[in-house]
């Protein structure tokens, strides 16, 4: 068999960034759409994604704004910043940098968030509208994983999808976007006994864990998609979950890391907060 076809993600960035500047543009004539980012500590993987987010805004016409916290600020702190920018009509959008400081409570700062400005879409309100039903529009990771699907015309109705990795970030939200599209949808975890035979039987594998060479060709069939959303910063480098010199040698297609879903997923961002932006205006 050949090579895996390698999918990067800078196509179907360009084209999402072309779409999503021209609706930031006729919204700018209201004034400039503003971006807060929150970020708790120095964590790396954390300022890697807000440098790219900040690039991405730069780009679209959004004006964006870092908000570092101290490194040991409590919950507490932290709740009364997200709540301040709630009330800041300045404020368009609310993101968190993730991973905040292990002494906060990730759920309680995520859900302080008013879900009119949640550009990530991870409070307790969005991702009920999105398992509802009621909503398509899902966190930005699980967003550029459908986007890049579509831009390459894979087909996900009546497909078999296997997710690796259950956060509330990525696996969780994108089984309700693949549901919604009639896909059969499996998820797998930590707990998942014998991975490589349920992975082996997915026509789409998506892997979003954030452990570094987690999938090898074992885990892979000779007819697969595979979408690497694992991001983890090493020394450097940014490590995918896939082993991809081997996954690339046995799958049908593959994303890079990086290069992949990354460069979508600032322009799903970007898209969540023109949407959140044109329903409060309705």
């Amino acid at each position: 068999m050949s090579k895996a076809e390698v999918w990067s993600g800078r196509g179907p960035a360009r084209a999402l960034r072309a779409a999503v500047k021209e609706r930031v543009e006729r919204l700018s004539a209201d004034g400039l759409l503003t971006l807060r980012m929150i970020r708790v500590g120095d964590d790396p993987s954390a300022q890697g994604y807000a440098r790219a987010v900040q690039r991405g805004c730069k780009r679209v016409g959004v004006r964006a704004v870092m908000d570092e916290l101290p490194a040991d600020s409590s919950t507490d702190d932290v709740v009364e910043h997200v709540q301040a920018l709630n009330a800041d009509a300045g404020v368009h959008g609310i993101l968190l940098g993730f991973p905040l400081a292990g002494q906060v409570d990730d759920a309680a700062i995520v859900d302080a968030i008013d879900p009119a400005k949640d550009v990530d879409r991870l409070t307790t309100a969005a991702i009920g509208e999105l398992f509802a039903g009621h909503t398509t529009t899902g966190p930005a990771t699980a967003a550029a994983v459908i986007e890049l699907l579509d831009y390459y015309e894979e087909p996900i109705d009546g497909r078999r999808v296997v997710v690796v990795g259950r956060s509330n970030v990525v696996g969780k939200p994108l089984w309700a976007m693949l549901l919604a599209r009639n896909a059969t949808t499996t998820v797998c975890h930590s707990r998942t006994v014998d991975l490589p035979a349920v992975t082996s039987k997915a026509e789409i594998l998506v892997v979003a864990t954030g452990s570094p060479g987690l999938i090898g060709a074992e885990h892979v069939g000779g007819d697969a998609v595979v979408v690497d959303v694992g991001t983890t910063y090493r020394n450097g480098m940014v490590l995918g979950d896939v082993e991809f010199d081997a996954v690339v040698e046995r799958a049908r297609a593959v994303t890079p890391v990086p290069g992949g879903i990354g460069p979508i997923t600032n322009y799903c961002l970007m898209r969540n907060l023109v949407e959140l932006v044109e329903r409060r205006s309705h």
